[in-house]
């Protein structure tokens, strides 16, 4: 079984570009790391966490996904207690003492460092999980640093972000209205966006070529990290390579061409046709 101590993990990090005062977005399989030498298993979260926190210092940032996919049944979530449905790692993290959690129901985001509070803004409602004023668009706009360890870039979510900030319509924005009490205590009554595809999965994302584009040409890195690998990527070398990939076929992040797109409209998701909507983007 392989087994890590904490300094090869600091180098790993360093070796992919990380570096003292970065701000992180990490997704990531606790399973796919192994174990860590003198750690006990319960204590890996804290383990780990503390090599991300060296290998960027006391002025970068982390963050990670804390969503929750129960709002649009429940229309009620409560942020001070709400769990994330990502794993072990997350639901610790958001436990911790000085996390901050940003304001939307389905896809909110915790954040620890430096600007975490700035960029999760969490004492604000978030009604668009993806679009403007959205903590995804800051932790781009601040170039944060993707890290996916031991898992592939078909999670990364900061791409519907891109996918929004490049007018890309083959989704749209479905609101769910609903009662939301932010970590400060305050209850919103009001909709809540989320930038979604077609409910019956007429067509569906697909980041594999994508992925083995940016690996090709360095844009994100890898390297092997315990059981499995560890690739990162910043957030504005992102954004440009996705928007140059997508330039001669706009569903180059698809499964397949649709034959319709869809909106919402009047409560409901309505399907036309694509040449009466021709892609743009913003």
């Amino acid at each position: 079984m392989i087994s890590l101590n904490q300094e090869d993990i600091i180098n790993t990090l360093r070796s992919v570009g990380i570096k003292a005062n970065d701000h992180l977005f990490i997704h990531s399989s606790l399973f796919a790391l192994g174990n860590i030498q003198n750690t006990k298993i319960q204590d890996l979260p804290l383990a780990l966490l503390e090599c991300f926190k060296t290998a960027i210092g006391d002025d970068g940032s982390i963050f990670m996904p804390a969503f929750n996919y129960q709002f649009p049944s429940t229309r009620y979530a409560d942020l001070r207690t709400q769990k994330t449905e990502l794993g072990s790692w997350p639901e610790w993290f958001r436990q911790q003492s000085g996390v901050v959690r940003s304001g939307h129901p389905m896809f909110s985001i915790c954040g620890l460092g430096t600007d975490a509070e700035t960029i999760c803004q969490p004492e604000h409602k978030e009604q668009y999980s993806f679009g403007e004023n959205s903590t995804f668009q800051r932790l781009i706009e601040t170039d944060c640093v993707l890290v996916l360890q031991g898992v592939g870039l078909k999670v990364a979510t900061v791409i519907v972000q891109i996918e929004a900030m490049l007018g890309l319509n083959y989704r749209f924005n479905k609101p769910f209205f609903g009662e939301l009490t932010l970590p400060n205590g305050s209850t919103i009554q009001d909709n809540f966006y989320h930038f979604c595809f077609p409910i019956n999965n007429a067509y569906r994302e697909s980041y594999t070529s994508l992925e083995k584009a940016l690996l090709s040409t360095g844009t994100m890195q890898q390297a092997q990290l315990g059981r499995s690998f560890i690739y990162t990527v910043r957030m504005k070398a992102l954004y440009t390579f996705i928007k140059s990939f997508i330039e001669q076929d706009p569903f180059a992040l698809l499964n397949s061409k649709p034959k319709q797109l869809y909106k919402f409209e009047n409560g409901q998701e309505i399907a036309y046709e694509i040449s009466n909507h021709p892609h743009h983007t913003l």
